[in-house]
């Protein structure tokens, strides 16, 4: 699918695929993992929270224990087991006593009262719990009050139950009581009374204060049958029962509840028989996540819209001038001039190439022109060659016939000379063609000296040495009448009978190697003939430069002609070129 599709659905699906896609998966499944760790290091917190908070709770119980204890065991109490029964008077005088003893403990929030068994009515002069907030209370029926049977059964332990409010009490409010049945010391089966501290729910709250910070945490402190003995919260009021929440094991669990889902927090203290359970909105908990979550949310939204802007920026510099250059390149066909313009000049590497290439391709129509002229121009060239090829071969006729009406007439030597200006100029013609066999090259070279010898009267000796194997291969045509011109001026010239000229021909390692030796007594520059043929000299040597050139262009830069001194005297000139049978089989470039 994506093959086919053009680069910008390309850049489109790729950044949905490999960006968009990928940062929101790994954003949620980040947020989910940090929201899950949150809630667990946030529970665990909680519980040792609660576990702290409990255990300061039961200390708050141990104190009540001990002054309970106290109370128990002072003898203001202790002897009551054992006074008899008295006048009315005394009874009285014991009231007030224990009433002025009580009052020592009792505080604004924290109230002490003791109830005593009266069947015989010995006390109707003392009012009862429905009138007085705390004090010395007597009761013809211990099993009529609601606490007594708990209480009894405890054995002399504290316990905490809710009760309702002593004194005028309209509304039915609850406490909290620590209550505590009074034994004889002596006498551990003789009961004396029970001991009830209420209000005790005033200092449990404020043992709350650790959870003040969890503004939505409910606290609620519960005996074994789940009713709330204290709380932080007006929803559970003292004396409500909690739902079967609080029955769940110790430690930390989520529960769903009208919809709202709370983390609960539960500790149990064997030593009041006390849970202390703590409800918190899991929602309250990750608010800072949720925080977090929302700024990593904007964050990432500010991000995806920066890419989006910098794709539209992409789009408009990049893909934009590349689909240009792709309907320039797709529309264009050599020699047709483009009906687009080029951009107005800018750093854009994409622009620069579309530019360029609008330029290459008004270069390469132009060439097209100028090839297109050019082959005209050759053309008409080629027919000029044609014509002008006429002249030779009527002057190579007229000279065949001369030297026939020459030789005729008996001036053989001059016939002879005649011949070899023929053979000089058919071999230079050549039908046309730029390399010959060695062989007629051999011919050129040898009607050439001829000529030279008559003309200087034979004042030189020539040695021709050719291996009959080379005479087959191909060499560009008059490439060593040049030379040999060259020999015989600069070298033997003067020499009267003395001056020598060897011509050799070799092929060795693939190589036809053909050398021109002079024996010329006169000094020569060999490092200014080789720099001649390597261009390092202008306006001179044109014969050898020429001979260089035409073996180059056909063979290249390795091969060609080099000078060098005899072993003796004069110099040698020394053409080196590859051993071809076709011209077609050599395809190397010239350098």
């Amino acid at each position: 699918m994506l093959r086919n599709m053009n680069l910008m659905k390309k850049l489109i699906v790729l950044l949905i695929l490999f960006v968009v896609i990928p940062i929101l998966v790994l954003d949620l499944v980040v947020a989910k993992k940090l929201e899950s760790i949150t809630e667990e290091q946030v529970g665990n917190a909680l519980l040792q929270l609660v576990r702290g908070s409990h255990l300061t709770l039961d200390r708050e119980s141990s104190d009540f224990e001990e002054k309970t204890e106290k109370i128990m065991i002072s003898q203001e109490i202790q002897q009551l087991a054992s006074i008899p029964s008295s006048s009315e008077y005394e009874r009285f005088e014991i009231f007030k006593t224990l009433d002025k003893y009580l009052s020592n403990y009792s505080t604004n929030a924290i109230r002490y009262s003791m109830f005593f068994s009266d069947t015989d009515k010995q006390y109707s002069f003392v009012p009862n719990s429905d009138i007085l907030n705390n004090g010395i209370f007597y009761a013809t029926d211990l099993n009529a009050l609601s606490w007594y049977k708990s209480v009894s059964q405890a054995k002399g332990k504290g316990v905490l139950r809710v009760i309702d409010k002593f004194g005028y009490n309209p509304n039915n409010v609850k406490t909290v009581a620590y209550l505590r049945q009074l034994n004889s010391i002596y006498n551990g089966e003789t009961v004396i009374g029970y001991l009830l501290v209420s209000g005790i729910e005033t200092p449990l709250q404020q043992d709350f204060s650790p959870f003040d910070k969890y503004a939505d945490g409910q606290v609620m402190l519960l005996d074994q049958e789940n009713t709330v003995l204290a709380s932080n919260t007006e929803k559970f009021q003292i004396g409500s029962t909690v739902s079967a929440a609080a029955d769940k094991v110790e430690g930390v669990c989520k529960l769903k509840e009208a919809g709202v889902e709370y983390m609960h927090v539960l500790h149990t203290s064997e030593a009041t028989n006390t849970k202390l359970l703590m409800r918190v909105p899991v929602q309250s908990i990750i608010i800072d996540h949720i925080s977090v979550q929302r700024l990593v949310d904007w964050i990432m939204f500010i991000y995806f819209l920066i890419l989006f802007l910098a794709s539209i920026y992409f789009i408009q510099s990049i893909l934009k001038p590349i689909s240009r250059l792709a309907r320039i390149t797709n529309s264009y066909h050599p020699g047709r001039p483009l009906a687009i313009s080029m951009h107005s000049e800018s750093k854009n590497e994409i622009v620069l190439l579309s530019n360029h290439f609008i330029r290459m391709t008004d270069r390469l129509n132009q060439t097209i022109y100028d090839q297109y002229e050019l082959e005209l121009k050759h053309k008409e060239i080629e027919l000029s060659i044609l014509h002008t090829q006429i002249n030779p071969h009527l002057l190579y006729n007229t000279l065949e016939s001369v030297y026939w009406h020459t030789f005729m007439e008996g001036a053989t030597e001059s016939a002879e000379m005649i011949k070899d200006l023929s053979l000089i100029m058919r071999i230079g013609l050549s039908k046309g063609k730029l390399l010959i066999p060695v062989m007629e090259e051999m011919n050129h070279a040898e009607a050439y000296v001829r000529l030279q010898l008559f003309r200087y009267e034979y004042a030189f000796q020539v040695h021709w040495d050719i291996e009959e194997e080379a005479k087959k291969y191909l060499v560009p045509k008059v490439i060593l009448q040049p030379i040999i011109e060259n020999a015989i001026l600069h070298g033997i010239k003067h020499m009267s009978q003395d001056g020598e000229l060897w011509i050799t021909v070799r092929v060795r390692s693939g190589l036809v190697m053909i050398s021109v030796e002079d024996n010329g007594y006169r000094q020569v520059d060999i490092e200014m003939l080789n720099a001649i043929l390597k261009g390092k000299e202008n306006n001179r040597g044109f014969g050898i430069i020429n001979v260089q050139k035409r073996i180059q262009l056909h063979f290249g830069s390795s091969y060609g002609l080099r000078y060098s001194h005899r072993e003796d005297q004069g110099v040698r000139a020394l053409i080196e070129i590859p051993a071809v049978l076709d011209e077609n089989e050599w395809k190397q470039p010239p350098a």
